[in-house]
């Protein structure tokens, strides 16, 4: 035999032993016979994530466990799916109709009817569905509005012995309503030295179960002298204790300087103050300054609140204080 076929054999004796060694890893054996009764598994669309689907809804204040919200009243529930595009395909409870394009996803899409005083509790709607995988907050309808959307794993819902399979998608809202600053009184004999100083200001609610979305805190001093008025702390309710150099260098007007913090641009990251049970009604938004005065200066220090309808709408809240020498 020539050399060269030497060598073709060789290789060809060593591509079966590879091939051998393959197939018996991937079907789990060594002996060929048994080969035949296992089969290499190609994409398989996730059980249950594709076929006719009973939707179904309830909605729920969360700072009123007790007060059930109404589909078509306090929200309204649109189901989409994104088939090279947004669709939608269902309103509340509704029948559905899922494709393997929608890859075992559906978006539950809920909006606040005109005239209803509700925002979206994305935080915990997204919690407590168990199903809801991500929440997003969009233009899903292309109308200029953004919407809470949220992301439901449609696989693996068990079949009953008659009918659709199907789930419920409970929505959580929040009870808006815009608050009040209350007016401290204003602070004298403060000397002509560095002294620090507390202007305790706080927001209150009139009603129980109430909400605000905070998305920005400003304070001003009618003074262009920045040695005069130092912000050193400010309480900021369901954001924190901020200090004065998170609110940055003061921006100077005319006769003012001011001074402001933003939480959020829209519902999704705003700061919600939320009023529930067994909770002060007392949102505290005490600020720390420290004041340089000189004989006989006087200065009125404002704190203006920003906060967010539900259409998203911005509106605020307002205190002046006086601080005198």
């Amino acid at each position: 035999m020539k050399k060269d076929q030497k060598n073709i054999l060789k290789g060809a004796i060593i591509a079966v032993v590879v091939i051998y060694i393959v197939l018996a890893a991937v079907f789990g054996t060594v002996d060929p016979r048994l080969w035949k009764a296992s089969v290499v598994p190609g994409p398989v669309t996730p059980s249950g994530a594709v076929g006719m689907f009973d939707m179904k809804t309830a909605g729920y204040n969360t700072l009123d466990m007790g007060a059930s919200l109404a589909e078509n009243t306090n929200y309204n529930l649109y189901w989409y799916v994104n088939r090279a595009g947004w669709m939608n395909i269902g309103k509340g409870a509704s029948t559905l109709e899922l494709t393997a394009q929608d890859a075992g996803y559906v978006w539950a899409v809920v909006v606040i009817p005109s005239g209803q005083s509700y925002y979206v509790d994305a935080a915990s709607t997204h919690a407590k569905n168990a199903r809801a995988q991500a929440v997003d907050f969009m233009d899903v309808t292309n109308n200029g509005y953004k919407y809470f959307m949220f992301k439901i794993d449609m696989t693996n819902i068990p079949k009953p012995a008659s009918g659709n399979p199907g789930i419920y998608f409970y929505p959580y809202l929040l009870a808006y309503q815009k608050p009040t600053l209350n007016s401290p009184a204003d602070i004298g004999s403060i000397g002509a030295s560095p002294v620090t100083e507390y202007v305790q200001w706080s927001a209150s609610f009139s009603t129980l179960a109430k909400s605000w979305a905070i998305v920005k805190v400003e304070l001003s001093v009618n003074s262009t002298d920045t040695t005069k008025i130092q912000i050193q702390h400010v309480n900021v309710p369901s954001v924190g204790y901020l200090t004065g150099d998170q609110f940055g260098t003061p921006l100077k007007g005319t006769t003012t300087l001011t001074w402001d913090k933003t939480i959020g641009s829209n519902l999704q990251d705003a700061a919600y103050m939320e009023y529930s049970t067994n909770q002060l009604n007392k949102f505290d938004f005490t600020t720390q300054v420290l004041c340089t005065f000189g004989s006989g200066d006087k200065f009125g220090l404002t704190l203006t609140v920003y906060g967010l309808t539900v259409t998203g709408a911005l509106e605020s809240i307002t205190s002046t204080v006086v601080l005198s020498a």
